[in-house]
């Protein structure tokens, strides 16, 4: 079972840390082709006051994409869902800690990143995030 310094440490040994702060971690993974895609994972306390981590990863600009079909290829996915964040729409999936083994975590970021660069390829036709 993961506590947050578990989850920390199992990320930097697999992945190169593009910025961190105190219950937050950005890296980034690759996707298809040449694409690559940023992902987040923090430290956030859920509605039950037990620990989760919070991971995302941008879609595109609040202002600049469709968000009635960001809505729609949202719903595809078996879990996770969009937020609007800082003007970005982000992909974001959760999962609690303590209750997750540490190899339980590269599936899930694997398919936030992924869901996320497909929405961003359909939704922008780029490869910014």
């Amino acid at each position: 079972m993961a506590s947050w310094d578990d989850l920390g440490s199992f990320v930097r040994v697999r992945y190169e840390i593009m910025r961190q702060r105190e219950g937050e971690l950005w890296f980034m993974l690759p996707t298809t082709g040449e694409r690559t895609q940023n992902v987040a994972v923090r430290l956030v306390t859920g509605e039950d006051e037990h620990p989760w981590a919070q991971i995302t990863s941008p879609v595109g600009r609040v202002g600049q994409i469709d968000l009635t079909r960001a809505i729609e290829l949202a719903a595809v996915p078996v879990t996770g869902g969009l937020v609007a964040e800082n003007g970005l729409v982000l992909f974001r999936h959760s999962i609690p800690l303590g209750e997750t083994a540490l190899d339980g975590f590269d599936r899930s970021f694997r398919l936030v990143v992924d869901v996320a660069d497909r929405m961003e390829h359909a939704l922008t036709g780029a490869d910014e995030h």
